[in-house]
């Protein structure tokens, strides 16, 4: 395993100052567990990114990111699934930065690719077995004698998200009953059923689902908004126009570098799980309601249904 080098951690730390206490708090749809005190926001972890354990034959290899002293960390933690863009199956280097700041708010995060795979071209079609097999995974880890994370996961609170083909892949798994709530980033069906997966699977959620995207500029912005207006779920539809297609991930804002464009992202992936998994009642107006904190940041436009 690998701890953070100070750098990261001291940018990563800078992120708390912007990652102020908003989060939700739970509807009868979520079937949480009771609340976290204090919020997920507003706690800090030092990370380990970490192989996962090969315990099994899975659709893919895996990256554990973590907090580093788990004895820090009152209770079991929930887990958070995140698969890549571009269905790449081997490498998680695209979303590394995202998936170490949502760890340190005290999450882990199973990753799709492996620990020490390369950034990689690679492109592929979705397989959403990625994400379900990340979450027996996690079960079997919880229950494995020797692993740091036996009896630390709280395999009851398991969310599901993807960047564009990963997004996807988190909407199909969605369906699984082990998933308590789904998060597209840049992502959605087509009409047409391209790329294998057709909008019939929108019936099949059954948990809180947010739909995150870069506007008008995001080729999945059209798919993002008419799965948004499908779904019978609980439903949130976050939309950025500044941030296109890869904004959130890479920090790039109209184009042009600015971190804060990911910072914003990683407080929307925070408070999202903060709210669905762990039941958090502190900031339900982050995202709904008159007080709506992420109305509030500019750019940004949100709209939420059935809850």
């Amino acid at each position: 395993m690998a701890l953070f080098k100070p750098a990261l951690a001291a940018a990563a730390t800078a992120l708390v100052a912007l990652t102020a206490a908003v989060v939700v708090p739970s509807s009868p749809e979520a079937e949480v567990a009771a609340p976290p005190a204090p919020p997920a926001s507003t706690v800090f972890h030092p990370v380990v990114r970490e192989a996962a354990a090969r315990t099994g034959n899975y659709a893919a290899e895996y990256t554990v990111y973590r907090p580093a002293d788990l004895d820090r960390v009152p209770g079991r933690l929930p887990v958070v699934v995140f698969g890549n863009g571009a269905c790449r199956h081997a490498s998680n280097d695209e979303l590394l930065t995202l998936e170490t700041l949502l760890a340190a708010h005290g999450f882990v995060v199973v990753a799709v690719g492996g620990f020490d795979e390369p950034a990689l071209t690679e492109n592929g079609s979705p397989e959403p077995a990625v994400v379900t097999d990340a979450i027996t995974w996690a079960q079997r880890e919880d229950d494995r004698r020797g692993s740091d994370l036996r009896n630390r996961l709280d395999t009851h609170r398991i969310g599901v998200t993807g960047h564009s083909c990963g997004g996807i892949e988190a909407l199909v798994a969605g369906a699984d009953p082990r998933v308590k709530s789904v998060l597209s980033l840049d992502s959605g069906f087509f009409a047409d059923g391209t790329l294998g997966y057709g909008r019939e699977h929108l019936r099949n959620l059954h948990t809180p689902t947010l739909f995150v995207d870069g506007g008008p500029d995001d080729v999945a912005y059209p798919n993002s908004a008419a799965n948004y207006d499908l779904v019978t779920v609980p439903a949130v539809h976050a939309t950025n126009p500044a941030a296109g297609h890869t904004g959130f991930v890479y920090g790039q804002r109209n184009g042009s570098p600015d971190p804060s464009v990911r910072e914003e992202a990683v407080r929307v992936l925070v408070n999202w799980f903060d709210f669905t998994l762990n039941g958090n009642r502190s900031a339900r107006s982050y995202f709904l309601g008159t007080d709506c904190g992420l109305c509030a940041t500019p750019g940004w436009t949100v709209t939420g249904k059935n809850f």
